[in-house]
C-alpha cells in the first residue's frame, strides 16, 4: 500500500518538475566539490579554512530557502543562467579576485569576501529551487526532497567515477545537469513569460562546449599566476598539474629555472630547498646510520625521502592515503625520487593508521613525510596514539623519525607535544634543529644504533653545519610539563591553523 502510494504522488507530479530538483541534486554535489578544493587551497588550506568554507556552504542552502518565497516563478530561467557562467569559471574568477586583494595588500579580505560571496553564488541557486516548486503546488516535499537526493548520490557516484580525470570532466556532466534544468524549465505553454524557447538552449550548449575546450589553458594559467602572487613562486612558472582528490587540492608547478614545487591544499609539501635539505636530514642521514633491511615511509610527498632512504635500505614501502600524490610524485618528480631506476621500492595505498594498525610487518627504520597538522586527519599521525602504533612494528634497535614541524624549543608547545608523545613509547629521543631545513626533527628508538659522535660526523657529510643537536636528557627537560597529543586533544589543530594563519596575514605581534 505505502510503495502504491509513493508511485502514485511521482505520478501526479510533472516529469519536468521531477527533471529540475533531480538535475539540481547533482549540481549541488558537483559544486561543493570544486567550492571546497578550490577554497580551502585559496585560504590557506588549515582546518580552520575547512571549517570556515563548509559553514558558509551550508548557509547558502538555508538562504536558499529563505529567499524563495520572494523568488518568482519567471526568475528561475535567469538564475539557473547566471549560475551557469558563474560556476563554469568558479575557479578562475576566484583566483583572479584573490589576486587582485593580494595586489592592493589587501589578501586578509580574501578571508570575508569569499565566504560572504558563496552563499549567494554557490549553494543558494540551486537550493531556491525546490522549496519554490513547492511552493507552486508543482509536487509535494516528500516526492521532490526525494528526487534532489537521488540526484546528490548521482552526484557523488559521478565524483567517485570522475572526480579523478579532472575538474573539465566534471564539469561536462554538471553542464549537462544545467541545460536538462533549463530545458525542463520552459514550461508548456509557449506564451508564459518564463519560457525559454528551446533554440536559445542549443547556444547556450555551444558557448559551454566551447569554454570546456579551453578550461584546462585557463584553469592552468590561473593557477600558475595565483602561485605567484600568494606563494611568491618566480615569474614565468607554469602550472604542470592540478587536480581535486577525495582528500585535497594537488599542485604540481615548475620555475623557470626547472625547479618543481608540490602544494597541498595550497600549503608547500616540497620544494628544492629547504624541503629537499629536510629529506636529506631525515632520510639520508638515519638511513646511511641505520642502514635498514626493511624501512617504511609513511606519507608520499614527492618521495624523494624514500629515495635517500632506499639507497641504504634494503626495501622501503610508502604508505600514501591519496592516489593523486601518489600519482603526481611518479609523474613530475622523477628527477628527486628515481621510482624508474630503484627497484627496492613499494607503494600501498592505504590509511597509515590502518595501514600500521593491521599489517603484518615489522620494521628496522620508520620515517614520516606527512604535512603539518593543519587538519585533524593529519594530526592523528601526530598522536602519541599512532607513536604507539609504530613502537609496536620497530624491530629491536628500530628507529622512528618524525619531523616536529617547527623550531623545537621551550616556547613552542606544539613540537614539545609532538616531542612528548614520543618520550611516552621511546626510551631515546634525539631532536636536531636544522639551519639549513628550518625546522626541527626527531629520532626515537629503544635503543639508537649510533651514538652522537656518529650522528654529527653523517650530518657534517651531508653538509649540515648549522644545527643545534637535543639528547634524550635535553629533551625532556625541554618539554617539560607538556602533554602528548591525543585523539581527545584535536583543540591543537586549531592553534596550529590559527598560528599559520597569524603568521601568514602578518598579525603576529
Amino acid at each position: 500500500m505505502q510503495h502504491h502510494t509513493i508511485r502514485t504522488q511521482f505520478a501526479t507530479v510533472k516529469r519536468k518538475t521531477l527533471l529540475v530538483v533531480f538535475c539540481g541534486g547533482i549540481n549541488l554535489i558537483l559544486i561543493q566539490w570544486v567550492l571546497v578544493r578550490e577554497l580551502t587551497a585559496l585560504l590557506l588550506g588549515t582546518e580552520l579554512v575547512v571549517l570556515l568554507v563548509s559553514i558558509s556552504y551550508f548557509a547558502g542552502l538555508s538562504l536558499g530557502y529563505g529567499l524563495s518565497g520572494r523568488v518568482r516563478r519567471s526568475w528561475l530561467i535567469p538564475i539557473a543562467v547566471v549560475t551557469l557562467v558563474m560556476h563554469l569559471s568558479l575557479p578562475i574568477w576566484f583566483r583572479l579576485l584573490v589576486v587582485a586583494l593580494n595586489a592592493i595588500y589587501a589578501y586578509p579580505l580574501a578571508f570575508v569576501i569569499l565566504p560572504l560571496l558563496t552563499p549567494f553564488v554557490v549553494s543558494a541557486p540551486y537550493s531556491i529551487f525546490l522549496p519554490l516548486l513547492v511552493d507552486s503546488g508543482e509536487g509535494s516535499l516528500r516526492t521532490l526532497y526525494a528526487i534532489e537526493l537521488i540526484g546528490s548520490a548521482l552526484g557523488v557516484l559521478t565524483l567517485v567515477l570522475l572526480g579523478g580525470v579532472g575538474i573539465q570532466a566534471v564539469y561536462v556532466v554538471y553542464s549537462a545537469c544545467v541545460l536538462v534544468l533549463l530545458w525542463a524549465l520552459r514550461g508548456d505553454d509557449v506564451g508564459a513569460r518564463h519560457v525559454l524557447p528551446l533554440p536559445y538552449v542549443i547556444p547556450l550548449a555551444i558557448l559551454c562546449a566551447a569554454w570546456l575546450v579551453v578550461l584546462p589553458m585557463v584553469n592552468m594559467w590561473s593557477n600558475a599566476l595565483w602561485y605567484v602572487e600568494l606563494r611568491g613562486l618566480p615569474e614565468g612558472t607554469l602550472t604542470l598539474f592540478t587536480g581535486y582528490s577525495p582528500y585535497q587540492k594537488v599542485d604540481v608547478l615548475e620555475a623557470p629555472d626547472g625547479s618543481r614545487y608540490l602544494y597541498l591544499d595550497g600549503l608547500q609539501h616540497y620544494d628544492p630547498g629547504e624541503g629537499s635539505r629536510l629529506n636529506v636530514l631525515m632520510g639520508s642521514v638515519p638511513g646511511f646510520l641505520v642502514r635498514p633491511p626493511n624501512a617504511l615511509v609513511i606519507g608520499a610527498g614527492s618521495m624523494e625521502m624514500a629515495r635517500f632512504i632506499a639507497y641504504y635500505a634494503g626495501h622501503v614501502t610508502t604508505v600514501e592515503i591519496d592516489p593523486m600524490v601518489i600519482d603526481a610524485s611518479v609523474r613530475y618528480f622523477d628527477a628527486v625520487n628515481w621510482m624508474s631506476r630503484l627497484t627496492n621500492r613499494t607503494i600501498i595505498v592505504d590509511d597509515a593508521r590502518h595501514y600500521i594498525a593491521n599489517t603484518d610487518e615489522r620494521y628496522d627504520f620508520v620515517a614520516t613525510d606527512t604535512p603539518a597538522a593543519f587538519t585533524i586527519q593529519t594530526a592523528t599521525l601526530y598522536s602519541e596514539p599512532f607513536f604507539a602504533q609504530v613502537a609496536e612494528r620497530l624491530n629491536p634497535g628500530g628507529v622512528f623519525v618524525v619531523n616536529l614541524t617547527s623550531n623545537f624549543a621551550p616556547d613552542d608547545l606544539v613540537s614539545r607535544r609532538i616531542a612528548a608523545g614520543l618520550l611516552v613509547h621511546f626510551n631515546e629521543v634525539v631532536v636536531i634543529t636544522s639551519g639549513s631545513a628550518g625546522w626541527s626533527f626527531a629520532y626515537a628508538s629503544d635503543d639508537l644504533p649510533f651514538d652522537r659522535a656518529a650522528l654529527e660526523t653523517t650530518l657534517q657529510n651531508n653538509d649540515e653545519t648549522a644545527y643545534a643537536l637535543f639528547e634524550t636528557p635535553a629533551v625532556r627537560a625541554i618539554v617539560g610539563d607538556a602533554q602528548p597529543i591525543t585523539l581527545d586533544s584535536m583543540d591543537i589543530v586549531l592553534q596550529i591553523s590559527a598560528d599559520y594563519l597569524r603568521g601568514r596575514l602578518g598579525l603576529d605581534d
